[in-house]
């Protein structure tokens, strides 16, 4: 009976043990921490660089064109625009962002010039640029006026930017296949005096036989070749004659195009001046410039030193 007691005693001392436990303890682990790999990222290797272009359109002579480059991923990378192998501007960008880079490129002569873009030890772009000379060409129709001793004509220009002018070309012809000696047509590059031909700055002449019986490009050459900042400029067209100006008057006729004859004012672009002649001698003496009597546009161009 003992025996059966001290077994069942054990027994519940054993079974309330485990009871009163709880749960087992688990180990702790120990404190870990994770570094992430060192990575270095040089600039301008994350990206490639690339690069587009405004159009390159056609211009005048003395005026100016903005070309824009846009440029992406080209930080601190230097691209240089030039015209005809002269550098322009040298320009970069300050991030990798996709950035507009504005160059300005002046017209410094007329005809074809060639606009290169280099950078990254290459060339990005490579372009011919059209240059139209100072003036109007346009010869259609068959109206002009008459210049001579006694009557000049003018027309202005209006320069942009800094040019040397190399020559003036106008549409002329003379009347008579027969001309007085010592009669020279003469080109005057004049400076503006209040809206009209005022000091000159560079003139040009040739005989008068030089000229034809029909309408012709005649080209007068400016030796000088004058340098003009921006501004309003006169090119006179004018007769020389020196022998016999009682007996015959040589003349050449400027071709024009009418704009419009409802104007009665002519225009701010054109004068003319009508001499007054001595009726002893026969010589004429300079008068005053004068507006025409509508508006119309002589054919001449003007163009830069070669």
């Amino acid at each position: 009976m003992r025996n059966i007691v001290f077994i069942l005693l054990a027994g519940m001392l054993f079974f309330a043990g485990c009871i009163g436990g709880g749960t087992p303890e688990v180990p702790k682990l120990p404190n870990v921490t994770v570094q992430p790999p060192s990575v270095t990222v040089t600039p301008g290797e994350e990206c490639t660089p690339a690069y587009s272009f405004s159009d390159v359109t056609a211009s005048t002579l003395s005026q100016s064109m903005d070309m824009v480059a846009t440029v992406t991923c080209a930080a601190g990378k230097q691209i240089t625009a030039s015209v005809d192998g002269v550098a322009v501007a040298t320009k970069s960008a300050s991030d990798n962002g996709t950035t507009p880079i504005t160059f300005t490129l002046v017209a410094k002569k007329d005809g074809t010039s060639k606009v290169t873009v280099s950078g990254d030890s290459q060339t990005l772009l490579s372009k011919d640029w059209k240059i139209s000379p100072l003036g109007s060409a346009d010869t259609k129709g068959a109206e002009y006026d008459a210049v001579s001793f006694k009557e000049w004509r003018a027309m202005s220009i209006d320069v942009a930017n800094p040019i040397n002018v190399g020559k003036v070309k106008l549409f002329i012809k003379r009347l008579e296949s027969r001309t007085q000696p010592g009669t020279y047509v003469i080109v005057d590059l004049r400076s503006d005096d209040g809206g009209k031909p005022g000091q000159i700055i560079a003139s040009s002449k040739k005989s008068i036989s030089d000229t034809t019986l029909s309408d012709n490009w005649i080209a007068f050459d400016f030796d000088s070749k004058p340098a003009i900042a921006a501004g309003k400029y006169w090119v006179v067209l004018r007769i020389e004659q020196s022998e016999s100006v009682k007996i015959v008057s040589d003349t050449v006729t400027w071709h024009y195009v009418t704009n419009s004859k409802d104007q009665g004012s002519g225009n701010d672009y054109t004068r003319q001046m009508l001499l007054s002649v001595n009726e002893a001698t026969g010589f004429a003496s300079e008068s005053s410039w004068n507006k025409l009597a509508y508006d119309r546009v002589y054919a001449m161009t003007v163009h830069a030193a070669e």
